[in-house]
């Protein structure tokens, strides 16, 4: 065979070669909806599931709380949107590499979610997408997804309203007139931006619940800038002559209340006073409840007669209250995560308040009782921060001892960290949202008992070293 042959085989070898490693590390980065192993169905929403991704860098910190389902054609749209944000914000990053550097700013991006069930499996997903890569204010834009798990499906305008010329000339009309209402919104708004928005429903940007049917506007979209976002609510009553009836009748069908349990839990076992001269490490886990995760880490834990503390963030209590009161009700302790992992330094005092207490509260109807504890997302923290978390009667609890299993994702990986760092006194920090923390576990725990450790909360490990107030308190060093 020809020399000059030989070497295009092997161009076009090493050319094919490196295609399929770019895409198997596309692959690998790109997420999907949902986790790899089996799922506890602990849900309050029949069929949905949710999983907060979070993601720390050099110049950025995200977190994307994604519901998920079993069907791929649900699930496709949403994450096509939510890629679509991400694509967008790593862009504006690099654009903005310099300034960053230059700043010691990270960038931040959040992506939350708000859930509500409107009838028997139809669900109304209310997406928020907050990004700021520098300067005082952010951008936000919403996205809402209206779901029929009864009919594995997305629900379109159509399949809600009668869409004849004067249905929505009305519905246009209701949302003028719902604008110009608002004392908030109505002084920026620009009416021939209105018209324009509204002309075309094929692009109308809405959702439903079962008192409202909302119309979103981003930033800038009918508005000047100083009213941001902009919501127009329809009251169901006004709204209701316009829909289809087989839709209006499945609305009209009482949900049963969700089951949540508000009364005083008191646990009938009292911990075991502590020796002051033991070995004692607190291991913590942030991000969760996780339908997977979680449950494979409490039956690790019980195995080996140890107590933990985890750090929930109430975005993921809401789907999992009865995850999150197991985790209660085997002895381990729950701190506040606040509400969808935002980076609170780069937030106003009340919605820094607002993402402590509704976390706050989500727990608390969870497991019948509010935590004590909580640790702000990626251990950002600033005045603001130690000052409402001591008012809502709260103490930062940080860390001394980094796994990284966020960044590794290798059990082996984890612990070797956690072992060539801890000492007495320390505080790790893992999470219980990746499969190969739940896969470290057991090794971890084996090697911290060789070496006459026993693992307790957070609370205790406190008590034992007399620190008291608003911390942070991060563990010896």
């Amino acid at each position: 065979m020809p020399g000059w042959i030989v070497i295009i085989l092997l161009l076009v070898g090493v050319t094919f070669g490196m295609n399929q490693l770019l895409s198997q590390a596309f692959e690998g980065d790109s997420e999907t909806n949902g986790p790899e192993g089996e799922v506890e169905d602990s849900s309050v929403y029949p069929g949905l599931n949710i999983e907060t991704r979070t993601e720390e860098a050099d110049l950025y910190t995200s977190s994307v709380s994604l519901p998920y389902t079993d069907h791929e054609q649900v699930n496709k749209p949403i994450n096509e949107w939510v890629e679509a944000q991400k694509k967008e914000f790593t862009g504006e990053v690099q654009k903005s590499k310099r300034a960053l550097e230059e700043n010691g700013f990270r960038a931040h991006l959040n992506i939350q979610v708000e859930t509500e069930e409107i009838a028997d499996k139809l669900y109304t997903l209310e997406f928020e997408s907050y990004q700021i890569t520098g300067g005082a204010n952010g951008m936000t834009k919403t996205k809402s997804f209206v779901i029929d798990l009864n009919k594995e499906r997305h629900v379109q305008l159509e399949d809600v309203f009668r869409l004849n010329e004067e249905t929505i000339g009305n519905i246009q009309h209701l949302v003028r007139e719902a604008l110009s209402n608002n004392d908030e919104v109505s002084p920026y708004l620009f009416e021939d931006m209105v018209q324009d928005a509204l002309k075309n429903p094929d692009k109308w940007k809405w959702s439903i619940s079962r008192d409202h049917v909302i119309f979103y506007f981003d930033e800038y979209e009918i508005a000047a800038g100083a009213a941001g976002s902009v919501k127009a609510e329809i009251p169901m009553k006004e709204i209701k002559p316009y829909l289809q009836d087989d839709f209006a009748d499945r609305l009209d069908v009482t949900i049963p209340e969700k089951e949540k349990r508000k009364e005083e839990t008191e646990h009938s076992e009292e911990k075991a006073e502590l020796d002051p001269d033991g070995k004692y490490v607190a291991l913590t886990f942030d991000d969760g409840p996780h339908p997977e995760v979680t449950p494979r880490i409490l039956d690790t834990l019980n195995k080996h007669g140890a107590e933990a503390t985890f750090f929930m963030l109430g975005s993921q209590v809401e789907y999992y209250p009865s995850l999150a009161n197991r985790v209660d009700e085997e002895g381990h302790e729950i701190g506040n995560h606040t509400m969808n992992h935002q980076d609170l330094t780069v937030l106003g005092r009340e919605q820094i308040r607002e993402e402590m207490q509704e976390s706050s509260s989500i727990i608390e109807d969870a497991i019948g009782h509010a935590p004590t504890l909580l640790r702000p997302p990626y251990g950002a923290s600033n005045g603001d921060v130690e000052q409402i978390t001591s008012e809502l009667g709260q103490s930062l609890a940080m860390w001394s001892v980094d796994s990284l299993d966020w960044k590794s994702r290798d059990a082996q990986a984890v612990n070797e960290k956690v072992m060539s760092n801890v000492t007495e006194g320390s505080i790790v920090l893992l999470h219980d949202i990746h499969s190969s923390t739940a896969d470290a576990l057991p090794q971890l725990l084996d090697s911290l008992e060789e070496q006459g450790y026993q693992m307790v909360t957070v609370s205790q490990l406190l008590e034992l070293q007399g620190e008291q107030g608003v911390g942070p308190h991060y563990g010896n060093l």
